[in-house]
């Protein structure tokens, strides 16, 4: 990834562009790590995105939607007490740094005009979001930095922000001359490569930017001996040229379609092996390269206190499963135990003294084979015979009840990995809710106490995912056990199609239909291709899909959430795909 101090310097220009002189609406901290500023200017509102999260730091404009906290952080609650009617005065870099600023004409508290900042340092593990005031005081940080932390340098409310320090021994490209770049070039390592001299002479270049510039010269993976210095110092000319001139937002894909770098201007190095895609501006390429990301790891975040119980509740049942096999291993044994009572029995007659065994004839045995016997010298043979007819009751009702504790531990587990994929399935916190209530009707989670140790959360409005197929049937697709189990037993009729994936956990998928119609081919294909995509199987492929009418599905009293049974079905084998 190349957010760099060059891609940095052409973001600050393009929102210095759109967003001077907006004036500030609202202030939200979806994450602990990123804040949205709702700007409005010129009859439009935009959101201001800034995110210290180490793997996708970043500022732009941004047309993603976020679910934020019920109750604020004190960073964000900061933030809106002093830009309360504030406007953005102006946008910079920093120097030639990975941090802007961002200028607001705010007032005080007695009403005066004034200045606050808004800083975001964008450096990996580093990056960091401040406030300061008219004097560079900080007044807030999002994430303070002490002695413990660095001894290098703090950052604490109270002190005077001072910029990172700069990389030592390493200049600005854009103040290099031909003289110094090809005396500094002589005197590099002859067999290190191109791009490894400008990353370690040279600051705020990436290693995707070094590359390319390598690239441009012919010089990519060639040794500083074989390099044509003067193209090389050439090529570094007309980047620096590029930071101030007309860029062109790249994405660059992997051959999966899955984004892989990104720049400010076209990039040359990957030729055919990689496919790219051209955007209006530098914004619109951050939200297609970190908005699934962002989503996905948002929802990690929100799940993570639940998906740590299921793991363990997962744990803790295939634990007792093995020990309930062990067991059983055991009552195996009881047929050989009545087999014994019965012989001695037969046999008393025989038996005589207080020996530690007795030879039997087994008369059950068409062999008529000779049995040894152990038996208890404390005891007579009678009640050897009785302790062995009752070892043989206690395992062959011991069998009844662990046969029964298995089945019920087997289907914890099959109803726990449903529970899984409904994780991964979840979209918002209305989702993630959903099932913590189910965990909590299951007993997995504290009927007083939620999955994070809170009071237990209120059962949220059921509300299912709603697609129309290109015949214009609705489908409804549950993302969880509880709406899976409301659209298949509440609001599918007899007349509808019913779809989940074959053996694996899934969501419940319902084609609405009216009595006696009966939708196209390529309408079935599509609400089982929902149904494949929405379930455990969505990075498989040639995926088999049962489907029958809603009235063939049925739900066996006391059964988990979400378990159905069906006996009449069709079988399709499709691609998932998200409609």
């Amino acid at each position: 990834m190349a957010f760099d101090a060059g891609f940095t310097r052409a973001v600050c220009a393009e929102l210095s562009d759109i967003l001077t002189g907006a004036k500030v609406e609202k202030v939200t901290q979806p994450t602990k790590d990123e804040l949205v500023i709702a700007c409005y200017r010129a009859g439009k509102t935009r959101k201001l995105f800034l995110s210290a999260n180490p793997s996708r730091t970043r500022i732009c404009i941004t047309e993603q939607t976020f679910e934020n906290p019920k109750v604020s952080p004190m960073f964000c609650m900061l933030l809106r007490k002093h830009l309360a009617g504030a406007s953005i005065a102006a946008i910079k870099q920093n120097g030639f740094e990975r941090a802007v600023e961002v200028d607001f004409a705010a007032y005080d508290e007695m009403g005066f005009s004034t200045t606050r900042t808004i800083v975001i340092e964008i450096m990996g593990k580093c990056s960091n979001i401040m406030l300061l005031d008219d004097k560079r005081k900080i007044l807030g940080v999002l994430k303070s930095v002490d002695f413990t932390t660095s001894a290098k340098r703090q950052v604490l409310p109270g002190m005077i922000y001072e910029a990172p320090p700069a990389q030592e021994g390493k200049v600005l490209p854009m103040e290099e001359t031909r003289e110094t770049f090809m005396g500094r070039a002589a005197s590099f390592e002859k067999s290190k490569t191109a791009e490894s001299f400008l990353l370690s002479s040279y600051l705020g270049l990436s290693p995707l930017v070094a590359r390319e510039i390598a690239y441009r010269a012919d010089a990519l993976g060639k040794e500083m001996q074989d390099v044509d210095a003067g193209l090389l110092y050439e090529r570094l000319g007309e980047y620096c040229a590029s930071l101030d001139g007309v860029y062109a937002p790249t994405l660059l894909f992997n051959t999966d379609g899955t984004p892989m770098e990104y720049c400010f201007t076209d990039v040359l190095q990957y030729g055919e092996s990689a496919d790219k895609k051209a955007f209006s501006t530098l914004s619109e390429l951050l939200d297609e390269f970190f908005g699934e990301r962002d989503k996905i790891a948002a929802m990690k975040t929100k799940t993570h206190d639940v998906s740590v119980i299921v793991t363990n509740a997962k744990a803790r049942i295939t634990k007792k499963i093995g020990f309930i096999k062990r067991d059983l291993e055991e009552c195996k044994e009881a047929d050989k135990y009545k087999l014994w009572g019965d012989l001695i029995t037969s046999s008393l007659y025989m038996i005589t003294g207080k020996s530690k065994t007795c030879e039997v004839v087994n008369y059950y045995s068409e062999e008529m084979e000779t049995v040894k016997i152990p038996l208890d010298i404390k005891l007579s043979a009678s009640q050897n015979a009785a302790k062995y007819f009752k070892k043989y009751t206690k395992l062959k009702k011991a069998k009844q009840i662990l046969t029964e504790q298995l089945r019920e531990a087997t289907d914890q587990i099959a109803y726990l990995e449903t529970v899984e994929t409904a994780i991964a399935l979840s979209e918002n916190e209305r989702d993630v809710s959903q099932i913590k209530a189910e965990l909590t009707d299951a007993g997995f989670i504290s009927k007083a106490k939620g999955a994070d140790g809170k009071k237990a959360p209120k059962k949220e409005q059921i509300v299912p995912l709603k697609f129309t197929t290109s015949g214009g049937h609705t489908v409804l697709c549950g993302k969880n056990n509880v709406q899976n189990d409301f659209i298949t037993t509440k609001l599918a009729s007899k007349h509808d199609w019913w779809f989940h994936v074959k053996n694996k956990p899934g969501s419940h998928v319902i084609m609405l239909c009216e009595e006696g119609e009966d939708p196209d081919a390529s309408e079935f294909t599509e609400a089982a291709e929902i149904a494949a995509y929405y379930s455990s199987l969505r990075d498989g492929e040639n995926v088999a899909v049962d489907y029958t009418l809603a009235k063939n599905v049925k739900k066996p009293a006391g059964s988990a959430p979400g378990h159905v049974v069906y006996y009449t079905n069709y079988t399709a084998y499709v691609d998932p795909k998200k409609h």
